[in-house]
């Protein structure tokens, strides 16, 4: 039986969806166990037509350690305005503005939620697959 590559695609791209949605939960763990907030500048905006708007602030850890990262997880932000951030103390550059929401439902549906569609439909194409060649074969 030779498997069609819909359901190969599918199960390459669910397979995706869901370690996407691991680390983003990951990620969040750690931000809630050893999460710091301190204040940051916000460098730049990026926006982007593709994805969504990221900053880049400056910020300076509690031991002393000066770092620069990006996040697309933030409200509002301008250039030069004072935010809060909260950066995993292990890895600094893992940060997000501190007034968002540190909830794992939203990786977990939408990266989750997607991911288990995929499946759904990878399963779905190889049953009616099977089905096809078992009445092809019923009517020989």
């Amino acid at each position: 039986m030779t498997i069609n590559r819909r359901v190969i695609a599918a199960s390459v791209a669910a397979l995706v969806f869901l370690v996407v949605g691991l680390v983003q939960v990951a990620d969040l763990y750690w931000l809630r166990h050893r999460g710091e907030v301190v204040t940051a500048t916000v460098g730049e905006v990026q926006h982007s037509r593709r994805s969504t708007d990221k900053i880049k602030v400056t910020y300076v850890t509690r031991d002393g350690q000066a770092v620069v990262a990006k996040t697309a997880n933030y409200h509002d932000a301008e250039p030069g305005q004072k935010l809060d951030v909260r950066y995993d103390r292990k890895k600094p550059t893992r940060m997000q503005a501190a007034d968002w929401s540190l909830s794992y439902t939203r990786p977990l549906l939408l990266y989750g939620g997607v991911g288990a569609f995929l499946i759904l439909l990878a399963v779905l194409d190889l049953r009616l697959n099977l089905l096809g060649r078992l009445r092809g074969a019923a009517t020989r």
